[in-house]
């Protein structure tokens, strides 16, 4: 899909999340993120633009998105990582991930650094536990 792209909002630049208005998306859901051009992916939360969100963001100094179906408000984080700019029309796909691996790497492509800590940190932790559980059911034989 062909979208154009926008600056996130100051407030929102920092954030795991992206606003967009495609509607067989669920509200606040973990998406992934194709740049169909690199084949580069991000997986990232999803939040549906509305009469609020445009009466917020179409406010001066900024671009205007007279068209939000085919908008794509994205951080800098995100539109690196993608190789795209904004004010750009990019061909992207966006496909909602409902799985267990899509939500661990929305928390490993977030761009605080708080949460890709924590994210890898809950794996290694994981990781151990299952080790220490296989030990554990070793020793009992």
């Amino acid at each position: 899909m062909n979208l154009k792209t926008y600056a996130a909002r100051e407030e929102d630049a920092h954030q795991g999340w992206v606003w967009l208005q495609q509607p067989d998306l669920p509200q606040r859901g973990v998406v992934c993120i194709v740049n169909l051009t690199t084949k580069v992916k991000v997986h990232c939360e999803a939040l549906q633009i509305d009469s609020n969100f445009l009466d917020r963001y179409n406010q001066s100094p900024r671009w205007t998105i007279n068209n939000p179906a085919s908008a794509l408000v994205i951080g800098e984080w995100f539109r690196a990582k993608l190789g795209i700019k904004t004010q750009e029309q990019a061909q992207l796909q966006i496909r909602p991930c409902r799985t267990w691996w899509g939500h661990f790497k929305a928390c490993t492509d977030h761009p605080q650094v708080v949460v890709r800590v924590a994210a890898w940190l809950g794996a290694i932790g994981l990781a151990l536990g299952i080790v220490g559980l296989g030990l554990g059911i070793l020793s009992l034989r």
